[in-house]
């Protein structure tokens, strides 16, 4: 099978990017990248070749195939060290997408934990093999006291070596708002609460942790859930800023003619200072590349490129756009 990459043009004018010694971090919401195989401990198999989808094998091997072109198109010139993927089946989608594209050449490998979530998509971190080394790794269960049957994705905490320091990194997919703002909202509160006892955790035991936060949040920056992350006591978190080149992208996603931006980092203030001998730049990026994009017809502008639009096959990317930051060390 032949894969074809689009040309992208990439600044070369931070001497950083000359030198080995940096290490780009990639988050990604890929959107519904599942199988087309009927999973019988699951009631929602709308992606299986009789579901409401019509989800074929073909349709699979192009989303896997379009997903291994965004990860190389983000590389640039290089290799990207490590990869945050939300909306993902399970773990043969995972495998599959680093032994059968030519992410295989790569030195590729992954973290990954099934979890309860209703529709069976996970998190998953993929992380190049040759730059960080993993020391642990657990599923972080996000439980509703009100509601012992509640069932969500679970957090993925991942601590490992990246470069010559420790790093803690941990991959979120909240609560989306699908049930409506208000409503929704009291269960990105019990993931961000949830988070912070971990980690709460991590500062108590080591107060100049480098800790990496990425996720799709479903909530915005400036919306309470985030605020709280920003303003608990023991760790010192602060948004990315995420830079696009196209001035008609404003965030992560569209909805009808509103972009936001419920894809982020937020860095610990170490990792950010660059005391441990590792730096994470100030500012970060949003892909988006003329093929993540097309004209909105309806609500003008430009909207992302989706697989799916309803129940009708679209053959496109995903509804988010990738982010990613740069770390460099010392």
């Amino acid at each position: 099978m032949a894969f074809f990459l689009p040309i992208i043009s990439f600044s070369q004018n931070d001497n950083y990017k000359n030198s080995a010694d940096y290490y780009r971090i990639m988050f990604y919401n890929v959107e519904n990248y599942f199988d087309a195989v009927h999973d019988t401990s699951l009631a929602y198999n709308e992606f299986t070749p009789n579901g409401d989808l019509h989800w074929t094998n073909n349709k699979y091997i192009k989303k896997r195939n379009n997903i291994y072109k965004v990860i190389k198109a983000v590389g640039g010139w290089g290799k990207v060290a490590l990869i945050g993927l939300v909306e993902v089946e399970n773990e043969f989608v995972i495998s599959d997408l680093i032994s059968n594209t030519p992410l295989a050449k790569e030195g590729y490998d992954y973290v990954h934990y099934e979890s309860n979530d209703f529709r069976g998509i996970d998190v998953a971190l993929l992380y190049l093999k040759s730059n960080f080394k993993i020391l642990f790794s657990e599923k972080v269960v996000i439980r509703n006291p009100q509601n012992p049957n509640f069932t969500t994705r679970d957090m993925l905490y991942v601590k490992g070596i990246l470069g010559n320091d420790t790093v803690h990194v941990i991959v979120n997919h909240w609560t989306s708002r699908y049930r409506g703002y208000l409503e929704s909202e009291p269960l990105r509160m019990l993931a961000s609460k949830r988070l912070i006892r971990l980690t709460d955790s991590i500062c108590k035991t080591n107060t100049k942790a480098n800790i990496l936060l990425m996720g799709d949040f479903n909530d915005n920056p400036d919306n309470k859930s985030i605020q709280l992350i920003k303003n608990s006591d023991n760790c010192n978190f602060k948004n990315i800023e995420l830079i696009s080149t196209n001035p008609e992208v404003n965030g992560t996603l569209k909805y009808k003619s509103n972009w936001s931006n419920f894809d982020q980092f937020l860095i610990s203030n170490s990792l950010l200072s660059g005391s441990n001998g590792i730096e994470c730049l100030k500012k970060g990026h949003i892909f988006d590349a003329d093929f993540l994009l097309e004209k909105d017809l309806k609500y003008f502008g430009l909207k992302t490129n989706r697989t799916n639009i309803g129940f009708k096959y679209h053959g496109g990317f995903s509804d988010h756009l990738p982010i990613y930051i740069d770390v460099i060390r010392d």
